[in-house]
């Protein structure tokens, strides 16, 4: 029996993959797995749907975005946990209370396994902070802009700034909402998503206070209106970046003698209250149904996900398996001990939010892009009549999509 397995092509996830495959096929002479990483296309989302409407899918893949999975379920192309009888049990145990109910599809059904994710946190320039007189890192939005306005300024006198709070991403491109609009509207609203029973759920008071936020943010000149070749947080341009534990890696590797630096949650509204939200930037596992033997696939998804096996996606990968008790239970003791840069990120795991399981997301995301761009980044239309347009093309699309 063969099984083909596709890995992102990450060279960290692809060690991982490979150590996995090779236990499994010595342990298991009857079911062997074939490593490939995922094929060169535009973006991982349109290989896997051209793979699946192909008929060319592979038995497993290991980097499938949870934003296309309604699509990939709409189709049929992936096979439902929930026709393994230890399916739903097992993603019950693995993740933390309230996490599961995300990947759960409009019909009920769960059709990935929710593998691993990158809580989103700020990453500060600690040098830049000292230099502004800040000892304690903003956790509100008034706190931000206090320090945004000391560090944003104009260091060689040509009347424009060439130092600033941080980097927001001024490419129009939906992905890039995730990191800006998406990671602080989920914070703002106390871990709401943009949909509820396939309607419009963004249209409320955060949607609106997020895009006054940033749009006051860049009138201000605290987020530069360009794009930068190399990496201007470790040049010291920018006191504050929104990213993933994977930047510890580069930072590591790239960072300039004396440079410090440390992570914050992202900051709220002053009047907020509740737990501290954010977006998981999750990745999940998928059987694809064009598999002729999904038991034994559902088998090697088990094994590929153990507590073991999550062990060693930490260490090498340092990403974050989405799983319970990260840090309470001692076998992940040592790593986070040996990284302790990693325990912020983990002790958000719980209270992280990924996609809203609805086949007409990726245009919704369209839609609040076109108006993010319009008036927080060029300024050209105000806040209400952006967030409204926004609101009112998402509810046509949803209209049109039967959603």
């Amino acid at each position: 029996m063969r099984l083909l397995f596709w890995s992102s092509t990450n060279p960290y996830e692809v060690e991982f993959a490979r150590e996995r495959i090779t236990e499994w096929n010595e342990a298991h002479p009857d079911t062997q797995v074939v490593l490939q990483p995922l094929p060169e296309g535009r973006s991982g989302e349109e290989v896997l749907i051209i793979a699946a409407a192909g008929g060319t899918a592979p038995d497993i893949c290991a980097n499938v975005p949870p934003v296309i999975v309604p699509l990939l379920a709409k189709a049929r192309a992936l096979v439902p946990l929930d026709r393994f009888p230890d399916g739903r049990q097992v993603m019950e145990e693995r993740l933390p209370d309230g996490l599961l109910e995300t990947f759960v599809a409009s019909d009920g059904n769960l059709y990935q396994i929710p593998w691993k994710g990158n809580s989103i946190l700020v990453q500060y320039n600690m040098g830049l902070l000292r230099e502004a007189g800040i000892t304690e890192l903003p956790t509100t939005w008034s706190e931000w802009n206090e320090v945004a306005q000391l560090v944003s300024r104009d260091n060689d006198g040509d009347g424009q700034y060439d130092q600033w709070m941080a980097d927001f991403n001024v490419v129009s491109e939906w992905r890039q909402r995730l990191f800006d609009f998406y990671t602080f509207y989920i914070a703002a609203s106390g871990g709401q998503t943009l949909l509820q029973d396939g309607q419009v759920h963004f249209d409320n008071q955060a949607t609106r206070d997020v895009f006054q936020f940033v749009h006051d943010g860049y009138r201000r000149g605290y987020y530069p209106n360009s794009i930068f070749v190399g990496d201007i947080f470790l040049r010291g341009s920018i006191a504050a970046h929104v990213t993933g534990p994977w930047n510890i890696a580069h930072v590591e590797r790239f960072k300039p003698e004396g440079f410090e630096y440390a992570f914050g949650p992202i900051p709220v509204p002053d009047d907020y209250e509740g737990d501290h939200y954010t977006f998981g930037d999750p990745k999940s596992i998928g059987i694809f149904s064009t598999t002729d033997h999904p038991e034994a696939a559902w088998a090697f998804c088990r094994f590929y996900t153990s507590r073991q096996a999550d062990l060693r996606l930490l260490e090498i990968t340092n990403q974050l398996p989405l799983r319970r008790n990260l840090l309470t239970d001692t076998l992940f003791a040592e790593y986070f001990e040996t990284n302790p840069m990693m325990r912020p990120f983990a002790e958000k795991v719980p209270f992280t939010r990924g996609f809203d399981q609805n086949t007409a997301l990726q245009e919704v995301f369209d839609a609040i892009n076109s108006e993010w761009d319009a008036v927080c980044i060029q300024g050209r239309r105000d806040v209400e009549t952006g967030v409204e347009r926004a609101i009112e093309r998402s509810k046509r699309i949803l209209r049109s999509r039967g959603s």
